[in-house]
């Protein structure tokens, strides 16, 4: 399991130390791997989640430690705005950044019911430097 392969006390890569961890929650390993990677170099300490359940139960395990999580909508067994409600019903200041490969549109029909703010949206694949903005306003909020 990745969990076992990051340890939640490795020193963050990159320029700027973050004293923070990112919980990254998305069911395809990849993205998981490189979204990692990304947030290693920009300083933050990441946190992968395989799964909706997997990212609940490390959020109540790390949630003094998450200053924030990346959560994918569309996942198998429990979805991503199942996740977002569950994480919002725990810590309701919970800072989330939802990203997918489905448009802003097609989500906010199917799993929301409303519109969504854009900046708490980023479309899989992004680059960095669109991560890091992301981040940037985000936690700035």
């Amino acid at each position: 399991m990745e969990n076992e392969n990051r340890e939640l006390s490795k020193e963050p890569q990159g320029d700027t130390l973050h004293p923070r961890h990112i919980l990254l929650i998305d069911d395809e390993a990849v993205v998981r791997e490189i979204g990692c990677e990304m947030l290693e170099n920009l300083g933050y300490r990441c946190i992968p989640a395989e799964s909706g359940e997997q990212g609940i139960q490390l959020y109540k395990e790390n949630r003094d430690k998450i200053a924030m999580v990346i959560l994918d909508i569309e996942m198998p067994g429990i979805s991503g705005d199942k996740v977002y409600s569950m994480l919002k019903d725990l810590e309701p200041g919970v800072k989330i950044l939802l990203i997918s490969g489905y448009a802003k549109s097609y989500l906010e029909a199917r799993y929301f019911k409303q519109k969504l703010d854009y900046s708490i949206f980023m479309a899989k694949p992004f680059q960095l430097q669109q991560l890091s903005q992301k981040l940037e306003t985000i936690m700035g909020s």
